[in-house]
């Protein structure tokens, strides 16, 4: 007989997370008042492919929120191989979006850009959301994988943000999670599309990594501080 299956792999688990998961798409995003990006919106209401990048400080609210349009759009995640990323992986597919690949730079890095590099050849209107720092701290440091896959495929790479007016910040986490307050006002950002060419060497890439890595920072300072003027 084989192993039994780990908790987070066993289906049951994967059903229950999901269902946790839409009861809470639902009460938050019926809840609280959203100031949308103009930008972000045609995006999502397009076909238009996309690399969706975050931080893993709010990824749970803003995949909540990007999950809005999943009906529409083919969006793949990419979670991290350990077990965290296996119910962040069940929770991602419980709010519609796509079987996730797993891998991170810790772990299984190179199969996963591999596996979402083919994904993306193989699927014109595809598109993925990453998070760009962890599985491991410093937060808010821009890993190179999600260049290289925009590299490899074309997709513009936009960066996204949500912050509410009133969060609880869990300090005790390598990522300072924000988990927000029910019935708070919160606003969504958006700064893209940024292209990699293809034939950017490697200087180049990481000149633009610590680009991108800047942008997306101000980009959540931002969102943060207009998100407190709605208090």
């Amino acid at each position: 007989m084989g192993r039994p299956k780990k908790l987070w792999e066993q289906r049951a688990t994967h059903v229950v997370v999901q269902l946790i998961l839409r009861l809470y798409r639902w009460f938050v995003f019926g809840t609280f008042l959203l100031r949308h990006d103009p930008r972000l919106q045609r995006l999502m209401r397009s076909r238009e492919p996309a690399i969706l990048a975050v931080w893993h400080q709010d990824f749970v609210y803003t995949l909540g929120y990007l999950s809005r349009w999943n009906p529409r759009r083919r969006t793949y995640p990419l979670a991290s191989a350990s077990r965290d990323g296996g119910l962040a992986a069940a929770a991602a597919e419980g709010m519609g979006y796509r079987r996730a690949i797993r891998g991170s730079s810790a772990r299984g890095g190179p199969k996963a850009l591999l596996a979402l590099t083919r994904l993306l050849q193989r699927d014109a209107r595809a598109s993925v959301v990453i998070v760009c720092d962890g599985p491991r701290p410093p937060a808010r440091l821009l890993k190179p994988g999600v260049l290289h896959l925009a590299q490899s495929s074309g997709r513009p790479i936009y960066l996204v943000r949500t912050s509410y007016s009133h969060t609880k910040v869990l300090e005790k986490t390598w990522a300072r999670f924000h988990i927000p307050i029910p019935f708070a006002r919160g606003v969504s950002l958006t700064d893209g599309p940024i292209h990699v060419p293809q034939d950017l060497d490697r200087e180049g890439l990481e000149a633009l990594r610590a680009d991108l890595e800047q942008r997306l920072n101000q980009l959540a300072d931002r969102a943060d501080a207009l998100a407190s003027e709605r208090s």
